[in-house]
């Protein structure tokens, strides 16, 4: 009976221990809890990829650097889960120290590609740097979405990518621009070392050409529908 009643009593001492064990436990998750909720100061945080959502668990902002090959930045996504805008940059050497490097922001259409976009590309001795504002329509045709399927049928045979971008001229070379995307403004730093302003119709053709060229040299130039030179004026 004695060994009965010491056997009772270690039982409720340890029964009493694992009760004040769980009750810290819960106490430990609650306050998590309360203070996630807080405003935390973060000095750093080291992530491949760091993803915002709003209140539905939509993904609205991606940031990261292997989201999308050789371009590590910020990507925005509307309501709808389609990217709509950007923020990146790229930048490397090849084995011959040849510079490769390009920086853009971008601004999408809805549900389409980008129709503002402020970009830095160099290649080498090669830079440009500007503005460019594109029209796209609201709607790509029957004629122009089955064009763009048959192209990317066809690049999945290309052998090399000469022979991808020889099938990419190709294909695109059958549809107006107007019915894709159009090139209406450019205004930057062209690859000859030109200041320039170029204005172009709803076909993305240029029609208005204001140009300081490398030797401070300025110029307006009115050109016709097929790109020939209507009209000069010059200082």
């Amino acid at each position: 009976m004695k060994d009965d009643l010491i056997t009772i009593k270690k039982s409720l001492r340890l029964l009493k221990l694992y009760a004040g064990l769980m009750t810290g436990f819960f106490m430990v998750l609650c306050l998590s809890a309360f203070t996630s909720e807080q405003k935390q100061n973060i000095d750093e945080i080291t992530a491949k990829r760091i993803t915002i959502v709003d209140a539905n668990g939509m993904s609205r902002v991606i940031m990261g650097a292997d989201y999308k090959r050789d371009c590590p930045g910020v990507f925005f996504f509307n309501e709808d889960g389609h990217e709509n805008g950007a923020f990146c940059y790229h930048a490397k050497r090849d084995r011959n120290g040849t510079i490769d490097a390009y920086s853009l922001l971008t601004m999408d259409q809805f549900k389409s590609d980008q129709v503002v976009v402020l970009e830095y590309e160099q290649a080498g001795d090669q830079k440009r740097q500007g503005l460019t504002v594109n029209d796209r329509p609201d709607m790509l045709s029957p004629r122009v979405e089955k064009l763009l399927q048959d192209l990317g049928q066809a690049l999945h045979s290309a052998k090399s990518e000469a022979e991808a971008q020889a099938l990419r001229k190709d294909y695109l070379s059958r549809i107006p621009a107007r019915e894709i995307v159009a090139r209406r403004l450019f205004a930057g730093r062209d690859v000859d070392g030109t200041s320039l302003v170029t204005l172009s119709d709803p076909d993305g053709k240029p029609r208005l050409r204001l140009q300081v060229d490398k030797l401070g040299k300025a110029s307006i130039t009115f050109l016709d529908a097929s790109g020939q030179t209507v009209r000069t004026i010059k200082p």
